[in-house]
């Protein structure tokens, strides 16, 4: 979400975070300036950001002339596959394709020139572009394929698919669960379903929360009524033929709910489920930490 104002990383930088709501990721982020090259590759220093590596990718500036861009890959090659061996692709990220002065197809002969058949079965080379968006998109691809790969991570989507089932049932309507953070969809009950990556916005009510809370307390003391918090977490919108509820779940999750007709009867029935126990286990799943 914020790459395209992103500064040039300076040495490593490292960041925890949920993709799809379901995989916990480890991000190590590599600054390619020549003088953080050099420490990467040091003696004392490669083990520790080569090891354990689950995803590699490799990403190159094709409208950039780099003198040392054959040796910083081959090195990183070697690097990688010796000290973490398991890892069964190198995703490299052609990028700035978009531009008249891309050279992506010269740096890609150049990339595998005198590489084994065998290193070579093992690049997945694609031209992308950051301004454009396909950079993010074959990131999120790549990521997709991981979870595919994540027993952990199939079991807890299988789990959260049949929970929206749960929802879903009698209430003519649709459950989508996304992920808040990077406004990816982690289910829903109407199978494959795309939207535009990085473009979903976080439902907040905002500084309408003290106004409300305000007219709310003076309507319970002048009808004698308790004054209990409110949970402005559910935002319910009308089309001419929908209802659709958006309301936040837990860790960082929104589900929406879209109704197949505009009646009462299937509004009451949604509103029924969203205070429901079925409701209720989806929150503690979502709440569990055990990734």
């Amino acid at each position: 979400m914020k790459v395209l104002n992103l500064k040039p990383t300076k040495g490593v930088s490292r960041e925890n975070f949920i993709f799809r709501g379901i995989m916990e990721l480890s991000i190590w982020d590599l600054g390619g300036q020549e003088l953080y090259m050099e420490r990467y590759f040091s003696e004392n220093k490669r083990e520790l950001v080569f090891s354990e590596v689950s995803a590699a990718v490799f990403m190159v500036d094709s409208a950039a002339e780099e003198p040392k861009l054959k040796d910083t890959f081959d090195k990183f090659l070697k690097y990688l596959f010796e000290f973490s061996p398991e890892v069964g692709k190198v995703y490299v990220l052609l990028n700035k394709t978009d531009l008249q002065e891309s050279k992506e197809d010269d740096i890609y002969e150049l990339l595998i020139k005198d590489l084994t058949d065998d290193l070579k079965s093992k690049i997945a080379l694609t031209p992308v572009s950051v301004k454009e968006g396909s950079a993010q998109h074959r990131l999120i691809e790549i990521l997709d394929f991981k979870i595919q790969e994540n027993t952990l991570a199939l079991q807890r989507l299988g789990k959260i698919r049949h929970l929206l089932d749960q929802l879903k049932i009698n209430t003519l309507s649709e459950f989508l669960l996304f992920n808040q953070p990077d406004g990816l969809l982690i289910a829903s009950t109407i199978g494959k379903f795309e939207s535009k990556p990085l473009q979903f916005i976080k439902f907040e009510i905002g500084s309408l929360d003290s106004n409300i809370y305000q007219i709310f307390s003076r309507i319970m003391e002048l009808s004698n009524s308790s004054i209990s918090p409110l949970e402005l977490s559910t935002v319910i919108y009308e089309s001419e033929h929908n209802y659709i509820l958006v309301k936040e779940v837990s860790n960082g999750s929104v589900l929406m709910v879209v109704t197949k007709e505009k009646t009462i009867g299937t509004f009451n029935t949604v509103m029924n489920v969203l205070n429901s126990e079925d409701f209720q286990n989806l929150k503690k799943f979502l709440s569990r930490d055990d990734f």
